[in-house]
């Protein structure tokens, strides 16, 4: 049976996902970037207004049931092996590659034993391009058969200066897809070799209230949520971002301590993981790399967060993920990335 091909086309106008889990679209009427040419992310696009590139990542090889569905990929204890290709074309120069085990961070290690472990490795653009994730799994227990969820994101390298550039344009955009483990044996109780995590914030917390009509008709509406009532709330899935208490596109200067909020709510029952990103990095929400949720009916889940501008350099990239886990079929989410900068 044919491998299913995660493909994304970007497309002046429009970022379309074919057999992805969701619709994302940029408006025809965006107002043009006012940075230079050289360095302009929107570039490509202007250049040519029907095709930027097209990027499709998977799985290299899969056992399937006789019915057709892919088996799970047994783990046996040990680092765990993934044969994986990707291709990247048009004008992209970058794909990078997360990882996210039953909705946690997962490190990873490129092709060999001896590399260091990273949560984003940046490849090159190419076509059918080969490779293989090594990793230690952060979680699983022996009889487990949990969600590996792979992420791909758009010239990871790309940061804004607050020069010739202040968004990241095209760039940062997502696409995952989605393998099952299962656990033969207990993923390890220690592990040595995993990245440190920064801190970043000087106080977080986490609490569930009850939504309210304020926040169906004047909040979620911000975030592009319209339409949603009570009887319609447990249809979908919806979340907020804001820093500074406001919704941020591009760029924030941090001089100050700056609070941030995630809120999210919907279907009764879905499960989350929630993770702060700096530089592609994890950051450190209590003792974690992520928070876990479960939605409730008629209950909002609010994170809150305060970035301490002392433990930040000059630039960073920041973002939120939203992982589904539990083996559900939730959508996955990232938030814009946002430059946090200071003044020189």
């Amino acid at each position: 049976m044919p491998k299913r091909l995660i493909t994304v086309f970007f497309m002046c106008g429009a970022l379309l996902f074919l057999a992805a889990c969701g619709n994302y679209t940029i408006p025809d009427s965006m107002p043009p970037p006012s940075q230079a040419a050289a360095a302009n992310p929107f570039e490509a696009a202007e250049e040519d207004s029907e095709f930027l590139a097209m990027l499709t990542h998977e799985v290299t090889a899969a056992d399937f049931s006789e019915s057709g569905e892919r088996l799970p990929f047994p783990y046996d204890g040990g680092e765990f092996r993934l044969d994986y290709r990707f291709s990247l074309t048009g004008k992209m120069d970058t794909v990078g590659f997360l990882l996210f085990l039953d909705g946690q961070p997962q490190p990873y290690k490129m092709n060999d034993s001896t590399a260091e472990y990273e949560y984003c490795h940046s490849f090159p653009a190419g076509e059918d391009q080969r490779f293989s994730f090594l990793f230690e799994p952060v979680t699983g227990r022996a009889g487990d058969t949990l969600t590996l969820t792979v992420v791909s994101i758009t010239n990871p390298d790309f940061q804004p200066d607050m020069e010739s550039t202040s968004s990241y344009g095209w760039y940062h955009k997502t696409l995952d897809s989605c393998v099952e483990l299962r656990f033969n044996a207990d993923a390890p109780a220690v592990h040595s070799e995993l990245p440190p995590v920064r801190e970043i914030f000087s106080q977080n917390e986490v609490r569930e209230e009850k939504v309210t009509t304020q926040y169906l008709e004047n909040e979620l509406p911000k975030y592009g949520w319209g339409g949603v009532n009570m009887d319609t709330l447990d249809s979908g899935i919806y979340y907020t971002f804001s820093c500074n208490g406001g919704l941020t596109f591009d760029n924030l200067c941090v001089s100050a301590p700056t609070p941030l909020r995630f809120t999210m709510c919907g279907t009764a029952g879905t499960s989350y993981s929630i993770a702060f990103f700096l530089d592609h990095q994890p950051v450190k929400f209590d003792e974690n790399t992520s928070c876990s949720l479960t939605l409730s009916k008629g209950g909002v889940i609010e994170l809150e967060a305060v970035i301490d501008p002392d433990k930040l350099g000059q630039f960073h990239t920041f973002y939120c993920v939203a992982v589904p886990h539990d083996g559900t079929s939730a959508p996955f989410f990232k938030t814009n990335s946002i430059l946090l900068y200071k003044e020189k």
